[in-house]
């Protein structure tokens, strides 16, 4: 579970400032394949941020009463001076996994050959994100968070993060930021629906994918005469 408690976000102050949240308060299965849903602007990558706390709120609380992952794929704390062994090794002792397993599950994956003990700026884009799609697959966590994406790279190594999302997701949660519904419908099963500053969560994904599309309709509907 994870819990929000009367969570506010704004950036900026004065004239420039942007509430994305207001007392945003809601119980989280930690368990659940859960889509986030919102039209273009709601937050879902901050929420997603926030969960991952990478952001804190500006007001409120929240409790992870479970493991909670890095969003898949995030790459922003690795050390380019150093190899991607090493990366991993230093990221699998911060969030208590087995070294040992860590490193050699990636290294198997990702294929880099010798590049493995490279420093990680002479690494091409496509390796530096198996490398980073990879990593958070590989450490166990009680709930696995995504922002839009679960896979990059090549078409090989895309397919190899598919088989590592449902292997995960066999057995974990899911929180996954959306954009596209079709992804929504061939990955998640829940739905929480981002708007106006708060949230809704929904026990099934179609229940989510109806409130947004009746809450499209009335915010484009013409006014009253």
């Amino acid at each position: 579970m994870i819990v929000l408690d009367r969570v506010d976000k704004h950036y900026g102050s004065g004239a420039e400032a942007c509430t994305v949240f207001q007392g945003l308060s809601l119980h989280l299965p930690s368990d659940r394949r859960l889509a986030v849903l919102g039209a273009a602007g709601c937050g879902k990558s901050t929420f997603i941020r926030l969960l991952a706390g990478l952001e804190e709120p500006s007001t409120g609380s929240i409790e992870r009463h479970a493991r909670v992952s890095f969003p898949v794929g995030y790459g922003r704390g690795l050390k380019y001076h150093l190899s991607a062994r090493q990366n991993l090794a230093y990221a699998a002792r911060i969030y208590g996994a087995d070294v040992d397993e860590v490193v050699g599950f990636v290294e198997g994956i990702v294929g880099l050959g010798d590049a493995f003990d490279a420093p990680l700026r002479g690494l091409g884009g496509q390796q530096l994100a198996s490398v980073r799609f990879a990593m958070a697959y590989a450490i166990p966590f009680d709930t696995y968070l995504f922002d839009n994406f679960i896979a990059a790279g090549t078409a090989e190594f895309r397919e190899k993060c598919i088989a590592m999302f449902e292997a995960r997701a066999a057995e974990c949660g899911i929180i996954m930021a959306v954009r596209d519904l079709r992804t929504a419908r061939r990955f998640c099963d829940a739905a929480l629906v981002l708007d106006n500053g708060g949230g809704t969560l929904f026990d099934t994904l179609d229940e989510g994918i109806r409130f947004l599309a009746a809450r499209e309709r009335r915010l484009t509907l013409p006014d009253a005469a």
